[in-house]
């Protein structure tokens, strides 16, 4: 027994000491791998970003070299996180919480470059990101059919690893890792919509461009002088066919044209209630609503109403964009007055109102000219493309489709403008109130600022809404179809309501109106909750609203904006700063 005991006391040591050395060994390797994956995580941030940039450049040469460089940073990062210390350190509390984050980054760069960024450099993908061109007058309905298969793989590839590093719980992982992880989802956040929007060209390219027998469209033209949720009132409604990826213009008539005083039907309980069942009564009011596919679906109503034929789908063009699109063609000569690129907005907007100051004579000009340069564009005169582009990206050339499997699709792209399904979303929209094309004096500027917890997350956010009634001439000089007529506001004021709805996941906390605080009208609109606020401004006068936005949940990434397009192009101011005492 006593040697027995001798032995144990001599090899006790021995073992407390294997053990505190394989400690030690192990602590020794996972500290050296820490330090590559310090420096092979910014290398993937950094190369990542470059190729996302090299995509927005439509370079190939220059994405190929940052794919290669990315792919060797994902394998670096992959290697350093490699071995049987890791298999023990993705097993202890705490420590898993850093390996496990750092490895699914990992993971996620190595699929970026392999099955995202590598299909899409291959020749011709790059171009299904872009807007069809227009040759000879028409736009070949097979132009993408080539890059189909590449973008459908990058989307599903992207989409896995979102939802991926979004599943992954950061609350106990270190700043820095957790930082890493916010970028990764951001940048294919970032990367993904304009993936996802070409894989769904891709795909319904073909029928909608008539591949497969004509399509019939209405063409709504929005007039943003009267600002409706979406942009504004729908002023004129074109009829359109396209076969073979060729358009044909018919039959263009005012929505005024369409009123219903019985009413098409067809509200939701959320919208007779927010909007008032003028959306069933004037055509005018259907883009009360910011869900644009709810807009166009009533509008079909109001023309099928007016014993005219079902029609395949609806699009949405504002003057705006028509001037961004008419670049190159030649000036279209409507009435007394000779369009073109830099002045098509203001005319249509405001100075047809001066020169015809009866209604009718307003509203036939306004569909005739709009007819005029869609036909224009169509034509394929116009170097359209940078316009189109723009018009799609500040909201302002939407589509809608009435089928149902097309518009799944469309509803999940930035063409199709479904906002009440983007929980991702901030969304700030202004209806008229004032009954006249006032609006169009009005300038709006949006500022928005999130507070940002140290890990990149979302803490919380400002969003500033500042109208001027930039007007200052002789309202006596002005027609009544500009001014109003007085009855709801003083003639020449500007009145409307402001809508907003917070991203999911987050909540208003306080209204203010030039830094007093203001009660608002809460609501729930399918769903999504905002808030309602009544604004009058004179000519010369501003108002500032200021929403205070909190989190309810953690992890959040920044909201994305959307807004109104307005009657000149929206002005926006988009910051970050700090607050991590409290996140």
């Amino acid at each position: 027994m006593q040697a027995g005991a001798v032995a144990r006391r001599r090899v006790w040591p021995w073992l407390v000491t294997g053990i505190i050395v394989a400690i030690l060994v192990w602590a020794v390797a996972l500290a050296w791998d820490a330090l590559a994956l310090a420096g092979a995580a910014r290398d993937v941030d950094q190369h990542a970003t470059a190729a996302q940039q090299a995509l927005s450049d439509r370079n190939p040469e220059a994405l190929s070299a940052e794919v290669e460089a990315l792919q060797q940073s994902a394998r670096d990062l992959a290697g350093a996180t490699d071995g049987p210390h890791w298999w023990i350190a993705a097993r202890l509390p705490w420590v898993k919480n850093q390996a496990e984050p750092i490895v699914a980054v990992g993971e996620a760069a190595t699929v970026l470059a392999d099955d995202v960024l590598e299909p899409l450099s291959q020749p011709g993908v790059m171009d299904a990101l872009d807007v069809p061109a227009f040759d000879g007058g028409r736009i070949d309905p097979h132009l993408f059919d080539a890059a189909a298969a590449p973008l459908q793989q990058a989307d599903d590839a992207l989409s896995a690893q979102q939802d991926a590093l979004a599943a992954l719980d950061l609350v106990s992982t270190t700043e820095f890792i957790a930082t890493r992880v916010v970028d990764l989802r951001t940048q294919m956040r970032t990367l993904g919509d304009p993936v996802h929007g070409g894989r769904v060209a891709t795909e319904l390219l073909p029928a909608m461009l008539g591949a497969d027998g004509p399509r019939t469209y209405l063409v709504m033209v929005q007039n943003n002088a009267e600002p409706r949720a979406t942009g504004g009132i729908p002023g004129a409604i074109l009829d359109l066919t396209v076969d073979d990826g060729r358009f044909e213009l018919g039959d263009y008539v005012a929505a005024s044209q369409l009123v219903d005083r019985d009413g098409v039907g067809g509200l939701t309980d959320d919208e007779a209630r927010i909007f008032t069942d003028r959306m069933q009564i004037f055509p005018q009011d259907v883009t009360f609503t910011p869900e644009y596919p709810r807009a166009a679906e009533m509008l079909t109503r109001f023309w099928e109403a007016d014993g005219r034929d079902p029609v395949d789908g609806v699009v949405s063009v504002d003057p705006v964009a028509l001037g961004w699109m008419l670049k190159g063609a030649e000036p279209v000569k409507v009435g007394d007055f000779t369009l073109r690129s830099g002045n098509a907005a203001r005319i249509l907007l405001n100075e047809a109102y001066l020169e015809y100051p009866e209604p009718k004579e307003q509203d036939r000009f306004f569909a005739e000219a709009s007819a005029a340069l869609f036909a224009s564009i169509v034509s394929g005169e116009a170097t359209a493309l940078g316009g189109v582009e723009r018009a799609v990206r500040d909201g302002r050339l939407r589509v809608w489709s009435a089928d149902a499997g097309e518009q799944g699709a469309l509803a999940s792209t930035d063409i199709g403008g479904a906002f009440l399904e983007k929980d991702d979303a901030v969304g700030v929209f202004i209806n008229d109130g004032s009954g006249a094309k006032i609006g169009y004096y009005i300038d709006t500027e949006t500022s928005v600022t999130d507070h940002m917890c140290t890990d990149g997350t979302l803490g919380g956010q400002t969003v500033t809404l500042t109208l001027t009634h930039t007007f200052d001439g002789e309202v006596s000089d002005l027609p009544g179809w500009v001014t109003g007529n007085g009855k709801s506001v003083d003639k020449g004021d500007f009145a409307a309501n402001i809508l907003l709805y917070p991203a999911a996941g987050t909540v208003i906390t306080e209204v203010r109106r030039d830094g007093e605080k203001v009660d608002v009208t809460p609501e729930v609109h399918e769903g999504r909750s905002m808030v309602e606020a009544r604004v009058e401004i004179s000519p010369g006068a501003s108002a500032e609203f200021q929403f205070d936005i909190g989190t309810e949940v953690n992890g959040l990434l920044s909201p994305t904006l959307i807004s109104t397009p307005g009657p000149k192009p929206n002005v926006y101011t988009l910051s970050k700063d700090d607050i991590p005492d409290k996140c």
